[in-house]
């Protein structure tokens, strides 16, 4: 008796570190998380990962057991195993058991949608605009206007840790606002205006595309977010900032249509 809950607490645990290292080597696929709103899919994503693969070793197990325990052998007069009619719990369990795992997921999902989408007050706002074949990033409540060139990217300068309101449209076809390490794209189309927030947790450049084919140059539609600390974002802000009556600068070689 105590040899074989010993070898079931033991197989219960390899099927704990199978488990955990399938979701590992897969949720490894994903860039690393670089805002929160990154951090709720990546760990939704997980949720499923593991889902899918409790699933998957339960169904691929039980296939596998049966395969071998009830293989046909020439010793065996049957032609076939011992067969289970009505078997009412059964049936009950694995109908219940799918239906409750749909049901978290759906519900965890929800959770994490709510996450993605929150607004928080009192945040910067840079208005996004996308044309053929660059960006153009103009700063609410100042004069600060960068617009990307064909040799030139356009770089969103942005505070970390602090929530950043995103007011994303286009000027000519349907773009993609994209940047592998936030995990979520937002389509920029004509006359749409689409808003979300993000929040990047650390310093650093986070380089971005336009994830939506546009043109014969959409290869070069690319930028960058730089999120500072705040003071040196006040101090980048205030030097780029134009004298009252003027325009504010821009990055050279490109204007929009």
């Amino acid at each position: 008796g105590s040899r074989r809950l010993r070898l079931r607490r033991r197989g219960r645990g390899h099927t704990a570190i199978a488990l955990g290292a399938v979701a590992g080597m897969l949720a490894g696929c994903l860039p690393a998380a670089a805002t929160q709103q990154a951090r709720a899919v990546t760990d939704l994503w997980t949720v499923f990962i593991v889902a899918a693969a409790g699933v998957g070793i339960v169904v691929w197990g039980l296939i596998t057991f049966d395969v071998l325990r009830y293989r046909r052998r020439r010793s065996d007069g049957t032609t076939l195993p011992p067969q289970i009619h009505d078997a009412a719990r059964l049936e009950v369990a694995w109908t219940a058991i799918p239906i409750v795992i749909v049901l978290v997921l759906f519900w965890l999902t929800l959770g994490a949608l709510d996450r993605i989408d929150a607004r928080t007050p009192g945040k910067v706002t840079v208005d996004v605009t996308a044309f053929r074949w660059q960006w153009a990033f103009a700063y609410e409540g100042t004069s600060v206007r960068v617009i990307g060139g064909p040799d030139t990217p356009a770089e969103m300068v942005v505070p970390a840790g602090e929530p950043i309101h995103i007011v994303l449209t286009a000027t000519d076809v349907a773009h993609a606002f994209f940047v592998p390490a936030f995990l979520f794209k937002r389509d920029a189309i004509p006359g749409r205006v689409n808003e979300f927030d993000i929040t990047i947790d650390e310093p650093g450049a986070y380089g971005g595309q336009c994830a939506e084919f546009c043109g014969v140059f959409h290869d070069r539609m690319l930028l960058t977010v730089r999120a500072v600390t705040r003071p040196e974002y006040d101090a980048w802000l205030a030097g780029r900032a134009a004298p009252s009556g003027s325009a504010g600068p821009a990055a050279s070689g490109s204007t929009l249509p």
